[in-house]
């Protein structure tokens, strides 16, 4: 597999918001750790009903070494994308070959 792209991972620590509720701070994120990958397109959607809202999508392979968990954000050309469920491991042969996870973005717009 060709690792021809580059992303950047961002992890945020949880932080006490109060009530015993934990919640990610993304504002005081510590700086991300950028790894090769191959980042392709998936179907992006418009909800144009109630408000505008594009919601747009990307499947990334990474290294089979790279720090990727679901609650994560990778940040690629220039854009920030949360991780969207499970980050899964892809074997070939009983070794493991890279990682897969799928990204989401969506942009909210006026009605």
């Amino acid at each position: 597999m060709r690792l021809s792209d580059r992303v950047t991972r961002v992890r945020a620590a949880l932080v006490d918001v109060g009530y015993g509720n934990k919640a990610r701070d993304w504002d005081n994120a510590p700086p991300g750790v950028a790894y090769p990958a191959e980042v392709q397109p998936l179907p992006t959607s418009e909800d144009i009903v109630g408000e505008q809202r594009v919601t747009t999508r990307f499947r990334v392979f990474l290294p089979p070494t790279a720090d990727l968990e679901a609650t994560d954000r990778i940040v690629w050309d220039g854009a920030t994308y949360e991780v969207d469920g499970d980050v899964l491991p892809w074997k070939r042969r009983g070794v493991l070959h890279h990682l897969e996870a799928l990204l989401v973005r969506v942009e909210q717009g006026e009605a």
